[in-house]
């Protein structure tokens, strides 16, 4: 077992600074969690990127008025969420191609420290003064550094490495490979944060904006796609809706002889590298690159200009399109502990949001194997069960809200609509139930969302907590959610409070929970990564104080 050959471990470069001393979680609160090791990190490789839908924002409204609609596109980001993706390094001791959920493979707490820790330390000192944002070359270095950074730590010669390696047995082995992190970014979304730094230190100077705004106009980074084109091809970069009041940008940004086209419609624009191709919206638009009598090798950067009040006032911009986040609540699977099991058929549901709209008390107590949940295994031998999952992405301006718990009945209500595609990954995956939002006010007039015939206890669960149409929405985690009243939540009510410092309770006395909308700009892009949970703003600022001293 790995465990015998595993030690404590630096997580951080040499010189760093300390953690800070946790706060308390802003919304919901974990069980338990244990970093993403630098050899970790090096047997995973480096984080999967999170394939997102283009097209998905011409749909909003749309999502908005369908649960049918709505749970179809969660669940098809769940598959992508929790599709396989295979490790990096071979593993001697098992037989065929070890792999792991997507989401596993990404950035968790230290990964963002060795990342930041390297990037921002690499700036002239006259740079940090400034503030000076880091270039995407630089992050590109740093990031990459981060999967090998391993070979630099002189505890980890690599006979001890290939000994760690070989220790892994089993499949939950593999799965504990991806530690057992509260909070894992997609490389979209970690890379948008460290290049935010300055916005988070002056924000933090300055204090969050007031709850309504108007701003000026602001060009948000939409994606930035690496681009391999054979000699006199071309290849698709993708399609991306924009809004009414937006016009897309997209810059194929180096390669002679290389050519960027986007066409909408009858609008069109051709563009060689270095010119820029706009399209006005409302469009979807097609976006390829070509290359001409040599291979094309480069990125294509799309942007889109935005009329809205000024959105993430304490970021650089909006997250990109792929952005995405995972928060995730892991319970212990040793010592004949038992896992909380809550019921959430239309009468349980109705009985519990009666009384104090809490999941504090559980209907039951299970004991699932590692064929009906999700385990996995430390180094340090200790087994631990994935009890809950929220999944937010940022294919719509507000979000996707996704969240999922673990069932012992899991082929009813919330689960009862499960596609063919999650069934397809194997495994535990079929015993968790889902719920989705995607906007603060629900927009379907069917309380049972039209599933009375094909899903009848789906429907009858929907209508037990549908308010009406133009009331809040609700989706509400058992395992995730705590707390008085956090039973009767949405996730986007509470989120888009993040980078205010509002504590949950706080929130939870505001009218229907805190679940309607009182913003018209979002500090941190409804994330609360920066000044809660894992507190990436105090994590930056930490780094320039250890470099400059007091400001």
């Amino acid at each position: 077992m790995r465990h015998a050959v595993a030690a404590a471990l630096a997580l951080v470069a040499c010189g760093s600074p300390a953690d800070p001393p946790p706060e308390p979680e802003v919304c919901d609160e974990g069980s338990q969690s244990a970093s993403l090791t630098p050899v970790d990190r090096r047997i995973i490789g480096d984080a999967a990127a999170y394939p997102a839908d283009g097209e998905l924002r011409a749909r909003d409204a749309q999502l908005a008025t369908s649960q049918r609609e709505r749970r179809e596109v969660a669940w098809a980001t769940v598959a992508k969420v929790l599709d396989g993706i295979p490790l990096d390094e071979p593993l001697p001791s098992l037989h065929g191609a070890a792999e792991l959920p997507r989401f596993s493979t990404w950035y968790d707490l230290d990964d963002v420290r060795r990342v930041f820790h390297r990037a921002y330390g690499a700036l002239t000192t006259a740079e940090k003064e400034a503030r000076t944002p880091i270039s995407p070359s630089a992050l590109d270095q740093a990031f990459g550094w981060n999967v090998t950074s391993v070979d630099e730590l002189p505890n980890w010669p690599r006979e001890r490495y290939l000994a760690y390696v070989d220790a892994i047995e089993d499949a939950s082995e593999v799965a504990g490979l991806g530690g057992l992190s509260r909070v894992v970014y997609s490389p979209a979304a970690a890379r948008h944060m460290v290049a935010s730094y300055p916005d988070v230190l002056a924000c933090r100077d300055s204090g969050p904006p007031p709850a309504q705004e108007i701003g000026p106009s602001e060009e948000v980074e939409l994606a930035r796609v690496p681009v391999d084109v054979e000699s006199c091809s071309a290849t698709a970069v993708g399609s991306f809706a924009v809004l009414a009041d937006e016009t897309l940008r997209a810059v194929l940004e180096e390669g002679e002889g290389g050519v960027l086209r986007a066409v909408a419609g009858e609008q069109s624009c051709r563009a060689a590298a270095g010119e820029v191709c706009e399209i006005e919206g409302p469009a979807t638009v097609m976006v390829a690159a070509e290359a001409g009598g040599e291979p094309l090798s480069s990125v294509v950067a799309i942007t889109v200009e935005s009329r809205h009040p000024k959105w993430a006032g304490c970021l650089a911009a909006p997250f990109p399109l792929d952005a995405a986040i995972v928060k995730a609540d892991y319970r212990r699977a040793d010592l004949e502990l038992q896992l909380p099991a809550y019921a959430t058929t239309a009468s349980a549901l109705t009985a519990r949001l009666a009384g104090d709209a809490s999941w504090e008390v559980p209907d039951a107590m299970a004991d699932p194997s590692p064929a009906q949940i999700h385990t996995l295994t430390l180094p340090n031998g200790l087994h631990f069960r994935l009890a809950g999952l929220h999944v937010m992405t940022k294919e719509l301006d507000h979000w996707v809200w996704i969240t999922l718990w673990w069932s012992p009945e899991p082929d009813d209500d919330f689960g009862a609509d499960r596609p063919a595609s999650i069934a397809a990954l194997g495994g535990p995956w079929g015993h968790y139930k889902m719920c989705v939002v995607t906007a603060f006010e629900e927009g379907d007039r069917e309380p049972g969302g039209g599933f009375e015939q094909t899903h009848p206890t789906l429907a009858a669960a929907l209508a037990a907590v549908h308010s009406g149409q133009g009331a809040p929405t609700w989706c509400s985690n058992p395992y995730l959610e705590e707390g008085h009243g956090n039973a009767a939540t949405n996730c986007i009510g509470c989120h888009q409070h993040g980078g205010t410092g509002l504590p949950s309770e706080q929130i939870l006395t505001f009218p229907e929970r805190g679940r309607t909308s009182l913003r018209n700009n979002f500090p941190t892009d409804y994330s609360w990564a920066i000044d809660a949970g894992d507190r990436l703003g105090q994590l930056f600022a930490d780094e320039e104080l250890y470099w400059l001293g007091p400001r």
